[in-house]
């Protein structure tokens, strides 16, 4: 059981993460360049309607050229944070990783990894590079991020979707870590989210689709598990 979830987040099952810093500039596009603001993120696009894009509906550019697609029942922070996440990836940065992910996470899971399998949250962190790597044919790029809220789910559903998503990490932890992160954040949110990205022969695939993903919140930041 306990392989198995390693495992899981090895192959990115699971995860929440830090908030990205603003940044501001312009992107490049086919068309003009497309001012980003201080809050990291263009004005809304919405796609001409004999684009390829126009089905896949409006969406913001980051500085890093990647388009966010993503309602107003989603903090752009959120959004930031999942491209900054996966943009680690692609270009193997441990640090921008390490960024992303709740601090106690950080301890707690380098101990657990350390004890059970004598390699480290770096070895992890290589392991997910390598999958995604195999998966889209060598080196790649973040192209496009999705996430959505469930706008039925109510607060107790919300709750037993926490509390089932923290169960495997209370065990392996050897605590309640999740009524821990209770006492000590600002809540959390529970999402589902789509990433996609050009592969290494310049075409653009799905690496992720509909997965669930757990963000914390603590002092206007959101952190990742995984």
């Amino acid at each position: 059981m306990r392989k198995l979830y390693a495992l899981l987040l090895s192959a990115l099952v699971f995860t929440s993460f830090a908030s990205c810093g603003k940044n501001e500039g312009t992107v490049k596009t086919a068309k003009e360049d497309i001012p980003v603001s201080d809050s990291g993120v263009s004005e809304v696009i919405t796609p001409d309607e004999d684009s390829k894009e126009y089905e896949l509906g409006d969406y913001r550019v980051t500085s890093k050229g990647t388009k966010l697609y993503y309602d107003e029942n989603i903090d752009t922070e959120i959004m930031l944070a999942l491209e900054k996440y996966f943009i680690s990836f692609a270009d193997g940065d441990f640090e921008a990783y390490k960024s992303c992910l709740y601090p106690s996470y950080i301890t707690e899971y380098e101990s657990f990894l350390q004890k059970e399998y004598d390699y480290g949250l770096d070895t992890s962190f290589q392991t997910q590079c390598d999958n995604l790597n195999e998966k889209m044919g060598g080196q790649f790029k973040v192209t496009r991020v999705k996430a959505e809220k469930d706008p039925e789910m109510t607060d107790e559903q919300k709750d037993e979707k926490l509390s089932e998503f923290f169960s495997s990490l209370n065990e392996f932890f050897g605590k309640d870590y999740y009524e821990e992160l209770k006492g000590e954040t600002d809540g959390f949110e529970y999402l589902t989210f789509f990433i996609m990205g050009e592969d290494s022969n310049g075409e653009e695939t799905m690496i992720v689709s509909e997965f669930n993903i757990v963000f914390a919140q603590k002092d206007g930041n959101y952190y990742l598990f995984g």
